[in-house]
């Protein structure tokens, strides 16, 4: 007899296996934490700057040179400059925040449909983390003494149920941080915002500004990826260099859409990014 077929007699039936451990539909997920876990949580802000920082550059850059070159009035440069910076400040700080925690409300509801299960079903959830383990590579007697090990923590156990049924780290319910990233993205869009608008503080007219931006605007996305380099051990000048050809695409894109649709519809070409 193979051994899937015969699993169901390698593991004897579970009374109680989780109930008779006091308190445990409280518990919440937990295995032993790490600082290198920690560091790489850090590090993976990497993408809120790279995100934030590279839309405040585009998209300001592209509202200030069209005021730029179709008003040819500085004032009006830097309030729309400014007006860009607030508002994309505030939406993509907001964004990641709703977005974040809706992501985390999603996972505490797997958690606890989790732990229904199991207090439901517990026979079923212990014979299926067995098969789980199994699939790992142990022999059916391992799997099932790691498993009947587990239902002595239900905090671990109920980890690595989630983690192996559903694919997901349970500490992204874990809210202590919810605001590390969303300040991140906001910050960064705002740092990002200001590059282009600084261009235009220099006493140069407004064309030598509208210049002066572009370069600027290159040389601010190729520091986001030379600074997104150092942390992934990547080739640093090659990074900076990919982010600002990516930039240039789409600024270059933009422009040709507001350039060469509007009169498609009979309006005049939309001065994007000059």
């Amino acid at each position: 007899m193979t051994e899937s077929s015969n699993a169901s007699n390698l593991t004897p039936p579970v009374q109680s296996v989780v109930e008779d451990v006091p308190g445990w539909q409280q518990v919440q997920p937990r295995i032993p934490d790490t600082l290198q876990r920690r560091t790489l949580e850090k590090r993976r802000s990497i993408r809120e700057i790279v995100f934030g920082g590279q839309d405040g550059i585009l998209t300001t850059l592209g509202i200030i040179t069209g005021v730029g070159v179709a008003e040819g009035d500085r004032g009006a440069v830097f309030i729309s400059g400014f007006l860009a910076l607030l508002a994309g400040a505030l939406s993509m700080g907001v964004g990641e925040y709703l977005g974040r925690k809706s992501e985390r409300e999603v996972v505490q509801a797997t958690i606890d449909m989790e732990k229904r299960e199991m207090e439901s079903d517990p026979q079923g959830e212990f014979t299926e983390q067995v098969a789980y383990y199994k699939l790992k590579g142990f022999s059916a007697e391992e799997a099932e003494m790691i498993v009947r090990r587990l239902t002595q923590h239900p905090e671990i156990y109920l980890y690595e149920m989630v983690r192996d049924e559903f694919g997901i780290d349970p500490r992204e319910a874990d809210d202590s941080d919810l605001l590390r990233a969303p300040l991140a993205m906001s910050g960064s869009f705002a740092i990002g915002s200001l590059v282009p608008i600084l261009a235009f503080m220099l006493p140069l007219p407004i064309l030598g500004s509208t210049l002066v931006a572009l370069l600027f605007a290159l040389g601010a996305l190729f520091a986001v990826g030379y600074f997104a380099a150092t942390l992934s051990e990547r080739n640093p000048l090659g990074k900076g260099a990919e982010v600002a050809l990516y930039g240039c695409a789409v600024f270059a894109l933009s422009y040709l859409v507001g350039h060469f649709i509007p009169p498609l519809f009979g309006h005049a070409p939309v001065p994007i990014g000059g």
